[in-house]
C-alpha cells in the first residue's frame, strides 16, 4: 500500500462492509481488535486476527495488499515479539502483536469502505455533549481529520529525504535526516493554518 493512502482511503463499492452502518464498523474493530488485548488469550488472538484478515478481505472487497502494513511495522512487531519474548513470555507478545495487526487491518477497512465526511460527522456527533464545556463538535471532527491526513504526509517526507539521501551516496542512516523532515512537517502545518484561516476556521 502507498505511503499516501497508508491509513485507507476511501474506495467506493458495494461489498456488506460499504453497506454497513459506521456504528457496526467500530464495534467490529472492538470485539476483534481491542478485546483480545485484555483477554492475554494466544488462541483467541490468533483466531481474531484470521478473522479481521477475512472480514477485510471478503466482506470487505479490499485487495490482499491492504493486510500488508509495510516494512517498517513487521520490524516493529518482531522486535515487540522478541522482547516479550526474552523479558515476559511469548504469549504475551504474540497477543500483542496480533491485536496490533487485527487493529490495523480494521483501521483500514473503515476508512477504505466509509467515505470521510460519514466519518467525521459521526465523529462530531460524538463530541456534541462536551458542548457544556465550551468544545466545538466541528472544529473537533476537524482537527481530526488533519491529523489523520498529516500522519500519511509525514510518512512520505521520510521517504522522499531518505530517498534523496541515498541518491547522494549517503546510505547510513543519520540523525541529520531529522532535519529536512522537521523543516518539511512545519512548512505542511504552515500552509494548513493558513488555508484554514482563510476559511474562518484560524481562531
Amino acid at each position: 500500500m502507498n505511503l499516501e493512502n497508508y491509513l485507507g482511503a476511501y474506495r467506493a463499492g458495494n461489498s456488506p462492509m460499504h453497506r454497513s452502518p459506521l456504528w457496526l464498523k467500530y464495534l467490529v474493530m472492538l470485539a476483534l481488535g481491542v478485546v483480545p488485548f485484555f483477554l492475554h488469550n494466544v488462541m483467541l488472538s490468533l483466531c481474531t486476527l484470521v478473522l479481521a484478515g477475512l472480514l477485510v478481505v471478503l466482506a470487505g472487497g479490499l485487495p490482499l495488499s491492504t493486510l500488508d502494513p509495510g516494512p517498517g511495522v513487521w520490524v516493529m512487531n518482531a522486535l515487540m515479539l522478541a522482547y516479550y519474548s526474552i523479558f515476559l513470555s511469548w504469549q504475551r507478545g504474540v497477543v500483542f502483536v496480533a491485536g496490533m495487526l487485527s487493529c490495523l487491518w480494521l483501521a483500514r477497512m473503515l476508512t477504505c469502505t466509509t467515505a470521510a465526511s460519514k466519518i467525521m460527522d459521526a465523529i462530531a456527533s460524538l463530541a456534541k455533549p462536551f458542548r457544556v464545556f465550551g468544545a466545538n463538535p466541528e472544529k473537533f471532527a476537524l482537527t481530526i481529520a488533519i491529523m489523520w491526513n498529516a500522519i500519511p504526509y509525514l510518512l512520505v517526507s521520510v521517504r522522499t529525504v531518505r530517498d534523496a539521501a541515498r541518491a547522494r551516496g549517503l546510505e547510513k542512516v543519520s540523525w541529520r535526516f531529522a532535519a529536512p523532515v522537521v523543516v518539511s512537517a512545519v512548512g505542511h502545518a504552515l500552509q494548513v493554518g493558513e488555508a484554514l484561516q482563510a476559511r474562518g476556521l484560524g481562531d
